[in-house]
């Protein structure tokens, strides 16, 4: 993936990384493959740590 098409992280200025967790508790899974309106990938997030935790264990990643 492009790094220059993935959005970057307000706090470090770098693209997110996975299991970076916001200020909602939300929890960044991945970006997908696929851009937005705004011409970055699109992100996969997961409403909090366990469902992270979860889907990671799923994928097997």
């Amino acid at each position: 993936m492009d790094e220059q098409y993935k959005r970057p992280n307000r706090l470090t200025g770098k693209p997110f990384e996975e299991g970076f967790e916001d200020e909602d508790g939300r929890v960044f899974f991945k970006y997908l493959n696929k851009h937005g309106n705004d011409g970055y990938y699109l992100e996969e997030w997961k409403r909090d740590m366990k469902a992270y935790l979860l889907k990671k264990e799923a994928s097997g990643s």
